[in-house]
């Protein structure tokens, strides 16, 4: 099997960025703002013209980050081509973004394959399918890995990097360097699992939330209300683990579960499953409406994506004065 060429993260001077929705386009944002040049394909007609825009709306926020220092972005770096075959040509990396559909990534990993040299990475943004299923059938698996950010993905830290039974630990390495060197915060996730890690954690919270919706427990702006001013606050600053260490006092966690173990087993065990089915999908179509007061979801992304850097500065002022050895 060819070695696979895993160049330091500075030395990156070209990636195919291989399906420009809101991930790609957010991929590419980011490469650009760290000067590299981007070689992109999407089918869609006008992929071109959206992807610029979204660059150039999501330039501000990066230059307030610190991630890049250019008052604009330089287009210059940024090529469409009309297949994938030209656009992964003589490039260092490929980024994979197209639909969470098992085949069809199979498909494309195939024909990029066919037209890069044996040893040029590729990394994917699947948010839940395990490497190892993806990797069957690539003629190079070794320098396949899941490099998977989350929404907005130019702006949360978040990426976690999942490798498949055959990924080169060289290539886990990399990923987890270039991660760094984007300036984002990189998660190991040993085991595969189905959503990978954080979306196993994110999607229980929500199943408990659509839970207590239809038991009728409150509203579905009071369950968001709960979370907003609750849980979030804390969780900004820190996971699940520690925030349940300090609930300990002094005891830390060993306190907490020596005191109330049987109550946090009786509050962490599912009461109702909710199945989606036509009638939850409609609950929680009128749900929406009520936790987004009924403005428009674009609103809500714009104020989302400006409050969003005030809350990363703040979350890495808190992380500098954490306690250190």
């Amino acid at each position: 099997m060819a070695k696979v060429n895993c160049k330091e993260p500075s030395q990156i001077q070209s990636i195919a960025v291989i399906g420009t929705g809101s991930v790609g386009a957010s991929w590419a944002s980011l490469f650009l703002a760290k000067g590299i040049k981007v070689q992109a394909y999407d089918r869609h007609p006008e992929a071109k013209e959206k992807a610029e825009a979204f660059v150039k709306a999501a330039w501000p926020a990066l230059r307030e980050l610190g991630v890049t220092n250019l008052a604009m972005p330089d287009f210059k770096l940024l090529s469409f081509f009309s297949t994938i075959k030209e656009a992964i040509k003589d490039v260092d990396v490929v980024q994979e973004n197209v639909y969470e559909d098992l085949d069809l990534k199979r498909a494309v990993l195939k024909e990029i394959e066919s037209g890069i040299s044996d040893g040029t990475l590729i990394i994917s943004s699947t948010g839940g399918i395990p490497p190892t299923e993806l990797q069957k059938g690539c003629v190079n698996p070794a320098r396949f890995v899941v490099v998977h950010p989350f929404n907005p993905s130019h702006l949360i830290p978040l990426v976690e990097v999942v490798d498949g039974n055959e990924t080169d630990p060289e290539v886990v390495a990399w990923a987890m360097k270039f991660v760094r060197y984007l300036g984002k915060e990189p998660v190991h996730v040993k085991l595969e699992t189905s959503g990978h890690l954080t979306n196993r954690l994110q999607f229980a919270l929500v199943k408990e939330a659509v839970a207590c919706l239809v038991e009728g427990v409150a509203s579905a702006a009071d369950i968001d209300r709960a979370v907003r001013y609750g849980l979030a606050p804390r969780w900004m600053l820190m996971g699940s683990l520690l925030t349940l260490h300090l609930a300990g006092g002094k005891g830390g966690m060993k306190g907490i579960l020596d005191h109330a173990g049987q109550a946090i087993e009786s509050w962490w065990t599912p009461r109702l499953v909710p199945k989606v089915d036509e009638q939850l999908i409609e609950k929680l179509a009128k749900a929406s409406a009520e936790v987004a007061d009924k403005q428009d979801v674009q609103d809500w992304i714009k104020w989302r994506d400006e409050q969003l850097v005030h809350v990363l500065k703040l979350q890495a002022s808190a992380k500098a004065t954490q306690p250190k050895q």
